[in-house]
């Protein structure tokens, strides 16, 4: 008896290792197909159907995507004359039904926040074994944001796909000149103030808690803001602020404390622009863009009006003042120079980040 019960664990142990090296050795259609040889290539395709929604300052987004993965496994080949058909076809839960019983990559998106929403998925299998997998979704992903620019800014939201179970001797995750018809962007965005620009691929390597390396590719979706829909809201009324500093500077027989008076309300608008900028975009004033620098530059172009201003007419409006007729065209040189050159530093803050 005890024998037996000794001899158990031994006979246990036999099966696992029997079915390990079954499993190792490929004879089961979960592993990975190498009758072609290792690493195997997974290609893949992406099509952004549309951009949902963007977030800016929390560098998020919402994407609804169409993903194509297409990689070689012969062992689900078949002979077409028999079955009379080129290729098997599933849908919906009888694909995800059939894909836990093949093998498949495995394919993670890193960036990826939650769930895949509104999900549809196509499996077909082809009759030399070439596997196609199509999935339709809609899903949040993490995205790093670049507001440096604003409004003249583009943002590039980059998904990383990779295969995470599979290091890159084994598997590799790529995309090819035949890949390329399937990939692209929609012309038409429900984001209203975003126009789609491109969509490229590039390939990159990801160390894994083991540090082995594995596959990864990026795929890059460029697009870029509708600056002129921000004239309006955001440069015109900046304008129309500084614009004071015009009527104190050529308004004849305006007293001093009134003068003191307009630049101090301006400095007051000014702010009160900052905070709803701020609160309406934002980012545009807490970053380095020309939308803050135009305001920043403005508190010290107010100040200094009304400092050449007042110090000037003082000095003009005082009779026995030695410089007084150089004081006057120093003046009316001023008057043209200050906003001139206020004029040329926002036009210079605006064509800096333009794209190139």
């Amino acid at each position: 008896m005890i024998g037996r019960l000794l001899l158990l664990p031994l006979i246990l142990l036999g099966l696992a290792q029997g079915a390990w090296g079954e499993e190792r050795t490929g004879n089961g259609k979960a592993t990975l197909p190498e009758a072609f040889g290792l690493p195997v290539r997974v290609h893949i395709a992406l099509r952004v159907l549309n951009v949902l929604e963007i977030k800016e300052v929390s560098g998020q987004g919402r994407l609804h995507l169409e993903l194509t993965q297409r990689w070689q496994d012969p062992r689900l080949a078949f002979d077409a004359v028999a079955r009379g058909l080129a290729r098997e076809d599933r849908v919906g839960e009888e694909a995800d039904d059939y894909l836990k019983t093949i093998w498949s990559p495995g394919l993670a998106l890193d960036n990826q926040i939650g769930d895949k929403d509104a999900r549809i998925v196509a499996l077909s299998v082809h009759a030399d074994g070439e596997v196609v997998l199509i999935e339709r979704f809609e899903s949040d992903f993490r995205f790093r944001m670049d507001m440096d620019a604003f409004p003249f800014d583009r943002q590039n939201l980059t998904i990383g796909l990779s295969l995470p179970r599979y290091a890159q001797q084994e598997a590799i995750i790529l995309t090819t000149e035949a890949d390329r018809p399937f990939s692209g962007v929609e012309d038409a965005l429900s984001v209203v103030d975003w126009r789609p620009v491109g969509l490229r691929f590039t390939n990159d390597l990801a160390i894994g808690w083991n540090a082995r390396s594995y596959s990864r590719l990026n795929a890059t979706v460029t697009i870029a803001r509708y600056a002129e829909r921000y004239h309006l809201r955001v440069f015109i009324p900046i304008i129309a602020v500084l614009a004071v500093s015009l009527f104190v500077l050529w308004s004849p027989g305006l007293k001093e404390q009134d003068k003191g008076g307009l630049i101090f309300s301006s400095l007051l608008a000014l702010a009160a622009i900052s905070f709803t900028f701020e609160s309406s975009f934002p980012g545009s004033i807490s970053l380095n863009t020309p939308v803050a620098e135009m305001i920043s530059l403005g508190y010290l172009y107010l100040v200094a009006v009304l400092m050449f201003e007042i110090a000037l007419s003082v000095a003009i409006a005082h009779p026995s003042f030695r410089w007084r007729d150089q004081a006057a065209d120093l003046r009316w040189h001023l008057r043209w120079a200050v906003p001139a050159m206020m004029l040329i530093i926002c036009i210079g803050a605006a064509v800096r980040v333009l794209p190139g």
